[in-house]
C-alpha cells in the first residue's frame, strides 16, 4: 500500500507518526479512506486512534475537546485542525440520533462495526501500510453499492439520518443501494422522522451541491417514503413531471440553491405556491436570503420564449426577476432543455443599456417629488415614483431626470386623482 500512502500529505503522517511515538496506533479512516481508495479528492482527515482522549492530548501541545465524552478531541497541528477520536463502541441509540454510551475499544475491528455503511467501514494504518476492511468495503466499492453494516434495520434504527445519508451517497458516489439495505429504510421511517429539520437541509445541500447527477439521490428518496416525510410536495408529482424535474436537476449547475430552485419550478405555477415554498424552506430552517432566492428562481424558472416578449416586456420580465437573478433563472430554462440563448442575449443587452429596474434606480426619489409637487411624505409619493418606473420601462427615453421631472404632475393626478 505504498502508493496509496503516497497520497496523503506529510503532515497527517507526521501526526500518526505523533502518536506512534507515544505508543499508540493511527488509523485513517470513514470517508478518508474511501475517497482515497476512490482517488477522489480528501478535503478533511479523520482519524481513529488507540490512545484515550487524554493521551492524545498529552501527546500534543494544541487540543480542543470538541467531543470528548464521545472520544473525540480536535489535535490543532501545523496549522491545521484534525479530528482524532478514540476506537469505540456504542450502546443503544433511544433517541434515534446519538449513542446513550460510548465504551473505548482496543481493537479497530470493533470501531468499523459501529459504522453506518460498509465503504465507510475501512480504515488504513498508513505507517504499517495496512488495509482494515473487515465488511467488504473494497469490495463494495468496487461493485458500486451502499450496503449497511451487519443489519440495516439495526443500523436505520440507531440513527434515523442514516436513511437519507444512504440516498445522499448514492447521489454523491453515483452508485446504487444494495437491495436488502434499501428494504430496510420503509420500516425505519418513524426514527428518521426524529432527525432535526437542520440535519434535512444539510443532507439535501450535500446532495444538490456534491452530485454529479442529484437525481440518484432523490430517486431513492422517493421510492423509499424518505421524500413523502421531508417534502410531500414533489413526493407527489406524477411520473412525466418527476422525470422532468430530475432531468432539470441534474442538467443545472452544482449549486445547492439554484438546484433546490429547479426541484420546484414545475410547482411554482399553482395557486399559493410562493407561500408554500417559503414555509417550505423556512421548515428545514434555511436562512432568509436562501428562501428569498430559491423562491424567485423558482417562480421564474419557466423562461419565457425569446420572441413572447416585446422590448417593453422584456423589461418588465427583469424587473420581476430581478436584475441579480437572471443569469441563474436562464440557466433553468437551459437546464429545462428550452431555447434561452436569444432571450438571454437581449437580456444582457438590456441590463448593459443600464435601464432602471427599480423605483430607486430612477435618477429621482422621494425628495425630488415632494419638493417639485410641494407635498408631504405619503404613501402617494412612492406610488408616484411606481409609475413613474412602469413609463420608463415602456419607453426608457423618459429616463432622464428632466423628462421625469417634468411629467411629474402628471403622474401625481394619475395617482391620487386629484
Amino acid at each position: 500500500m505504498d502508493a496509496l500512502r503516497e497520497k496523503i500529505p506529510k503532515d497527517v503522517l507526521a501526526l500518526c507518526r505523533r502518536l506512534e511515538e507515544a505508543g499508540h496506533r493511527a488509523w485513517i479512516v470513514g470517508g478518508c479512506i474511501r475517497d482515497l481508495l476512490m482517488g477522489r479528492a480528501v478535503n478533511d482527515w479523520d482519524l481513529a486512534t488507540s490512545a484515550l482522549p487524554g493521551q492524545v492530548q498529552r501527546a500534543f501541545d494544541k487540543t480542543i475537546p470538541t467531543g470528548i465524552e464521545h472520544g473525540t478531541v480536535t489535535v490543532l497541528f501545523r496549522g491545521e485542525a484534525y479530528e482524532v477520536t478514540t476506537l469505540r463502541g456504542e450502546g443503544e441509540y433511544t433517541d434515534g440520533r446519538r449513542p446513550d454510551t460510548v465504551e473505548f475499544v482496543h481493537r479497530i475491528e470493533d470501531d468499523l462495526e459501529r459504522r453506518d455503511f460498509t465503504v465507510n467501514a475501512i480504515a488504513y494504518d498508513p505507517l504499517a501500510g495496512d488495509v482494515v476492511d473487515p465488511w467488504g468495503g473494497r469490495a463494495d466499492l468496487e461493485a458500486r453499492v451502499i450496503r449497511a453494516v451487519r443489519d440495516p434495520a439495526l443500523r436505520f434504527g440507531e440513527d434515523g439520518l442514516r436513511v437519507l445519508r444512504a440516498a445522499r451517497f448514492c447521489g454523491t458516489l453515483d452508485f446504487a443501494l444494495e437491495p436488502e439495505t434499501e428494504a430496510a429504510i420503509p420500516g425505519s421511517l418513524e426514527t428518521f422522522r426524529k432527525v432535526s429539520p437542520e440535519r434535512v437541509h444539510e443532507e439535501w445541500k450535500k446532495a444538490l451541491k456534491k452530485s454529479a447527477r442529484p437525481s440518484i439521490a432523490f430517486d431513492v428518496m422517493r421510492r423509499t417514503g424518505i421524500l413523502e416525510i421531508t417534502c410531500p410536495e414533489l413526493a407527489g408529482l406524477d411520473e412525466a413531471t418527476w422525470a422532468r424535474t430530475m432531468a432539470r436537476v441534474d442538467a443545472a449547475p452544482a449549486d445547492p440553491e439554484l438546484r433546490l430552485a429547479a426541484l420546484w419550478v414545475d410547482l411554482a405555477a399553482a395557486e399559493g405556491a410562493p407561500r408554500r415554498m417559503d414555509d417550505w424552506l423556512r421548515g428545514i430552517r434555511a436562512s432568509n436570503q436562501e428562501r428569498k432566492r430559491v423562491v424567485q428562481l423558482a417562480l421564474h424558472g419557466a423562461t419565457p420564449a425569446p420572441d413572447a416578449l416585446d422590448d417593453a416586456a422584456l423589461r418588465r420580465w427583469l424587473r420581476d426577476v430581478g436584475r441579480e437573478h437572471v443569469d441563474d433563472v436562464i440557466a433553468l430554462g437551459r437546464a429545462d432543455g428550452r431555447p434561452v440563448d436569444a432571450l438571454a442575449e437581449r437580456a444582457r443587452a438590456e441590463l448593459d443599456r443600464g435601464v432602471p429596474l427599480l423605483p430607486k434606480e430612477l435618477p429621482i426619489g422621494g425628495g425630488d417629488v415632494m419638493k417639485t409637487l410641494d407635498v408631504k411624505p405619503s404613501r402617494a409619493v412612492g406610488d408616484v415614483l411606481e409609475l413613474l418606473l412602469e413609463k420608463v420601462l415602456e419607453d426608457p427615453s423618459l429616463g432622464e431626470r428632466e423628462r421625469l421631472l417634468a411629467i411629474l404632475p402628471e403622474a401625481y393626478r394619475e395617482v391620487t386623482g386629484a
